[in-house]
């Protein structure tokens, strides 16, 4: 009995070791800790804050999510050759076409991956640089009508300034999170995000307890900021026995610029069609509507961009791997862990979606919110119209470790038609003109051109690849709109 019982034990603790170490595991916990925001700090936000200072609290995270655009694609495509460079490439171009029949484990180029970092260093000095003044502008022209609203305006404008002035600083430390993720830290990576994120939101807690306003939980969440640079920074000498270290700034590699450039612009214009065309849509609504309103939507719209993130990490924590797969020539190996990944992130977020749109109204209800949740109908629409984009996501992802990158065309072309509709219907349908927007935008363009590129490569059909992994949480959630609006 006590032999079985050390055997039972080993093997509960090694089970517990695997989940630890698990990239999606990480990631699922670094992105979980902001759930655990909406459990401790949101009902206090909601009650201690008035809707005008909730739509510019909302409206400055929406500001900081819009970095990714300053980012200009560099991260995911020097993400990819640093991946490249540690699955054994010769050099920045060295991506296989075709599968390979025997494939012996390469040796990691650590030559490549310093060459990658030395440009990664150069270039995102000078987009820093530009980042400021950008983001500057962008961001005072949206928070002019918000700010007005506000009891004291002037310690508004000053949580601007500083989370302006940290942004620029987290922006530089994006080449060490790309770093880590190609050398495939992610695990590494995200438990230490969860555990900063948890510092930020029990920092917030307190602050609202003890009666703080926007600025005081501005500046507390902006210090955590800056605390996640120096983290990563640790990090990056501690991994892969601390060659980071030994790195040397040798300025722009021509060679990894000439192979990354093409690659990030296209991803940077993808992006920006993509997430930059949705967010400008609560920078869009706070022009026109009054505060109650366009809190309530940034509301709504934060749920299901959290869901989303959530949804992400089974699939995206793969990325390095699946990158390193495609260098190894390993197709079908690649193809089962994709799948794999994308089947466990739908119905991450089906399940996220759905338990959001029956409880976030009562609960708001119950605990006295200064502001509702989203309607209903606007929910659903949003919730249809995220899960679309996520399916055309991982299907260019996955297409992208070709380092073929489509992001430009697939975005742009679905950004355009997003503003045509939104902006068009606006006056007619009002907010939900939006999400009328997403759904349009996605199923008219972006989900189906991204998919036809995945299946030419792989050579498979759509039941082929589809029938376990998307089907079925697409029709629960064309049941549960459904439902929405004829019950």
């Amino acid at each position: 009995m006590g032999a079985t019982g050390h055997s039972v034990r080993d093997q509960l603790v090694a089970l517990v070791r695997r989940l630890w170490d698990s990239p999606t595991f990480t990631t699922w916990s670094s992105t979980a800790t902001r759930f655990l925001s909406l459990l401790l700090v949101l009902p206090l936000l909601l009650r201690r804050l008035s809707p005008a200072e909730i739509a510019v609290w909302y409206l400055l995270s929406t500001i900081i999510g819009l970095q990714t655009l300053a980012d200009l694609g560099f991260a995911p495509t020097f993400t990819r050759l640093v991946a490249y460079g540690m699955g054994g490439a010769k050099d920045a171009t060295d991506v296989p076409t075709e599968a390979r029949s025997s494939v012996a484990q390469s040796a990691a180029n650590w030559q490549l991956v310093e060459a990658v970092w030395s440009t990664m260093r150069v270039i995102y000095g000078r987009l820093t640089l530009l980042a400021v003044v950008a983001l500057g502008a962008l961001g005072t022209w949206a928070l002019v009508r918000p700010m007005n609203a506000l009891a004291d305006p002037g310690r508004g404008w000053i949580s601007w300034g500083a989370v302006l002035a940290v942004s620029a600083t987290v922006l530089w430390a994006n080449a060490y999170a790309a770093y880590l993720q190609g050398v495939n830290e992610i695990a590494l990576l995200r438990r230490w995000e969860a555990l900063t994120s948890i510092g930020a939101i029990l920092t917030s807690f307190v602050v609202l307890l003890a009666g703080g306003s926007l600025l005081s939980l501005v500046i507390a969440n902006q210090v955590w900021s800056l605390i996640g640079v120096f983290r990563s920074w640790q990090l990056c000498r501690i991994v892969a026995g601390g060659r980071f270290r030994l790195f040397q700034r040798r300025g722009i590699d021509r060679g990894v610029f000439g192979v990354a450039w093409p690659s990030a612009w296209r991803s940077g214009l993808g992006i920006s069609f993509s997430r930059g065309v949705l967010y400008a849509s609560g920078l869009i609504y706070a022009q026109v509507a009054e505060a109650a309103a366009l809190s309530a939507y940034l509301l709504g719209f934060r749920f299901i961009q959290m869901i989303s993130e959530l949804s992400q990490a089974p699939f995206y924590s793969k990325i390095p791997a699946l990158a390193r797969l495609r260098s190894e020539g390993r197709f079908d190996e690649q193809l089962t862990v994709a799948r794999r990944g994308m089947r466990l992130a739908y119905w991450t977020y089906v399940a996220g979606f759905v338990t959001v749109g029956l409880l976030a109204a009562p609960i708001l209800r119950a605990i006295g919110a200064n502001v509702p949740f989203a309607d209903a109908r606007l929910w659903a629409l949003l919730g249809l119209g995220f899960f679309i984009e996520r399916y055309g996501a991982m299907h260019i992802q996955l297409y992208s470790t070709t380092n073929h990158i489509i992001w430009h065309v697939a975005n742009g072309v679905t950004g355009i038609v997003y503003l045509i509709v939104s902006l068009a219907l606006l006056q007619l349908l009002g907010v939900y003109a939006f999400p009328v927007g997403v759904i349009v935008g996605y199923v008219g363009f972006y989900s189906w051109y991204a998919a036809r590129h995945v299946y030419r490569t792989f050579g498979v059909g759509f039941l082929d690849f589809e029938r376990s992994v998307v089907l079925a949480p697409l029709a629960l959630v064309l049941v549960y709109t459904s439902a929405v609006f004829l019950v």
